[in-house]
């Protein structure tokens, strides 16, 4: 634990020392303040509270497919690019502790993004009577969504060593796993549908990220299978990555 202990304060240390770290939080901040403020000036009388609270977080999540890449792009592609990758992996620590230690350390600074956000949340409290477990549902799945995200883009970053292949790629999976629920009701109404089909589409659509955020947890309806969702896409990506390092520290 030490080892993870180590290389999450390294590269929290990294995070925020770039002007970047900075530049994120800045542009994201504005963005939503603006869009908050017109969505409540244009809603104030029309839209319930609850439609608004969970209008922030729900934005996040999809923003998610241009901020996640961004946030783990460098984190192992620039290690390797550097040549820095080999040299770590000589110290005593296995090749998990290394992941999931950059692991941390992107999902905290995603977690410090994601928490200042709740600046909004305060104001509706003060303006409206948002139900609060739908806020929770919102942000806990969010947040967890962006545990998740992070992880599935972290095995790109581990398998070229472009950063701007790895975002875009990173990118792309993220869609794919959002346009899930689109593809299995494309599959679902497909001609001459058969009981098969209306396996693969539940199949596809319970793969898909939408479906275990949008409709459940951005709801307030927090499933067990949902959580289940997100950590077993954490440990997954997390599992990927590492057995692709593993792999290049052999052929090293």
């Amino acid at each position: 634990m030490r080892s993870i202990l180590a290389v999450f304060k390294r590269e929290v240390a990294l995070y925020f020392r770039s002007p970047i770290a900075y530049a994120i939080p800045f542009a994201l901040t504005l963005f939503f303040g603006l869009l908050f403020n017109d969505t409540v000036t244009r809603n104030n009388q029309n839209a319930p509270a609850d439609v608004i609270m969970t209008f922030i977080p729900g934005l996040f999540t999809f923003l998610l497919f241009l901020i996640a890449p961004l946030l783990t792009m460098r984190l192992l592609a620039e290690e390797t690019r550097e040549g820095t990758l080999e040299i770590l992996m000589t110290l005593p620590m296995k090749e998990w502790h290394f992941i999931v230690g950059k692991f941390l350390a992107a999902w905290l600074y995603y977690t410090v993004l994601l928490a200042l956000t709740l600046v909004y949340a305060g104001i509706l409290w003060r303006i409206g009577v948002p139900d609060a477990g739908i806020a929770f549902g919102a942000y806990f799945g969010a947040w967890l969504y962006g545990g998740a995200v992070l992880a599935m883009t972290l095995i790109w970053s581990a398998v070229t060593e472009d950063q701007i292949v790895a975002a875009f790629l990173g990118a792309a999976t993220i869609l794919v796993l959002w346009l899930a629920d689109i593809a299995a009701a494309w599959f679902a109404n497909l001609s001459n549908t058969g009981e098969q089909n209306s396996v693969v589409a539940e199949v596809i659509r319970e793969l898909g990220l939408r479906a275990h955020y949008t409709f459940t947890m951005a709801q307030g309806i927090i499933r067990a299978e949902d959580i289940l969702y997100f950590i077993f896409m954490m440990i997954a990506g997390l599992f990927i990555t590492t057995r692709i390092v593993e792999v290049r520290r052999w052929r090293s």
